[in-house]
């Protein structure tokens, strides 16, 4: 059977739309698929897109989180329903909206049902995924699938883990893969490294360090093997583990990903997020001794966010020297309790997906009409992501900050063009 594979793109500027990392989900299927004797292509639409009038198939999959929920509703909409079949974040949400464009549609983790699923076994509408519970059980994710994907000049995207039982009040990561942790072991994943054909890699675990012995294990592994060149997300609490910073030098990583959510402690904890800003700073601190630069991420337009919490958090950023971040507005997506409360104070005034990317407002804010908090962080990226800071890093010769920071000016002024007349200018100043 003739199986194609698809993950949308997303609608508006961004930055995963400069650095094409491919969600992993659609690979390990259409792997397991291939395994099984089908001839699979996937399309990447970050990457490739497919001229959809000749694409021809048996099958189509779409994997949509909800910011891509439209165009994969788009995308559906070009094939007869009976082929479609549709899975990822958004959908396990909303499995009933999904079923409008798509014959069935997979909630949770579709590995160990979709060979029923595409060989006919289980036709029912919404099927019920299962987790996998030994991880190493799965195949290796066969990158060459993509069509147009050159694994030498991008970022390969690695998963060793599953699941996260912190639950933090805005993030669906918990409703797609449970709050109970499984674990890929160390020699696994040391094997898959090995097999890349790939410059750099990136652990996307949400927390890469969430149990410290094996990734110890699995460091020592990496620098025997003289891996280099990896980012990874961890928590704050990473760095009070001193062995275990000092292994994630040795081994060559260049970058952790670290979602601090806010530099305001009534906020943190609103957020659920358990940790606090002495925490936060000790982080950076301790990464920056080991030369490992930090992407600081933030969530703003919490129920005791201001305008001013959005400048307090540019000064931290540029106090603390953290090497580029991301400021993104908190945005409501189906399933999580941030969503339920707006919902249940009708404080939610769009439900267009294409808005859901973390960098528009879709609600009215507390403390701050909405136009006031989507201006504010643009305004505020702007000056972390300047043309001058750009030529500064580059002149003192931090050439990763500096392209980084390049890329970021590029993105935000393609972001602004694109979004000059939409609808959060418009809104009226009381949000």
């Amino acid at each position: 059977m003739k199986i194609a594979l698809i993950e949308p793109r997303a609608c508006e500027a961004n930055v995963y739309s400069k650095i094409s990392i491919p969600l992993l989900g659609p690979v390990y299927l259409g792997t397991i698929l291939r395994n099984r004797g089908h001839e699979v292509s996937i399309y990447n639409e970050n990457i490739h897109t497919p001229d959809y009038a000749s694409l021809d198939a048996d099958r189509i999959g779409i994997s949509i989180l909800t910011s891509t929920a439209t165009r994969g509703y788009e995308i559906a909409g070009k094939f007869h329903r009976d082929k479609v079949i549709m899975g990822g974040v958004h959908v396990s949400l909303l499995p009933e909206e999904a079923l409008a464009y798509a014959r069935q549609v997979v909630v949770g983790e579709a590995e160990e049902v979709i060979a029923d699923v595409i060989e006919g076994r289980n036709q029912e509408p919404i099927v019920q995924g299962r987790p996998v519970e030994d991880l190493d059980a799965l195949p290796r994710p066969d990158f060459s699938l993509i069509k147009g994907y050159r694994a030498m000049s991008l970022s390969t995207p690695i998963s060793t883990s599953r699941g996260c039982p912190f639950d933090c009040s805005f993030c669906s990561v918990t409703k797609m893969f449970g709050q109970k942790y499984r674990f890929r072991s160390a020699e696994s994943t040391i094997g898959e490294i090995k097999a890349m054909n790939s410059k750099s890699f990136i652990f996307c675990d949400d927390n890469f360090t969430a149990h410290p012995p094996r990734t110890r294990h699995l460091l020592e592994l990496m620098s025997k093997a003289k891996v280099k060149n990896w980012a990874c997300q961890v928590r704050c609490d990473a760095a009070k583990d001193n062995i275990l910073l000092d292994l994630m030098e040795k081994a060559g990583c260049q970058c952790v990903c670290i979602g601090f959510e806010s530099v305001n402690p009534q906020t943190l904890k609103a957020y659920q997020k358990k940790q606090t800003l002495g925490e936060i700073v000790n982080a950076i601190r301790c990464f920056h001794k080991r030369h490992i630069k930090v992407h600081g991420m933030f969530v703003l337009g919490g129920e005791d966010d201001n305008k001013n919490s959005i400048w307090e958090t540019l000064r931290f950023a540029l106090k603390e020297k953290i090497d580029t971040i991301q400021m993104m507005i908190l945005t409501p997506f189906p399933g999580t309790k941030v969503y339920e409360d707006l919902q249940a104070q009708n404080r939610i005034f769009t439900k267009d997906w294409r808005l859901y990317d973390g960098q528009h407002i879709v609600f009215r804010p507390n403390l701050l009409s909405a136009k006031d908090l989507q201006m504010n962080v643009v305004k505020a990226y702007g000056k972390f992501y300047s043309l001058s800071r750009s030529f500064l890093m580059l002149f003192r010769l931090r050439l990763r900050n500096a392209m980084f920071h390049f890329m970021g000016y590029i993105i935000l002024k393609e972001w602004i063009r694109r979004n000059r007349h939409l609808h959060w200018l418009l809104q009226p100043a009381s949000g």
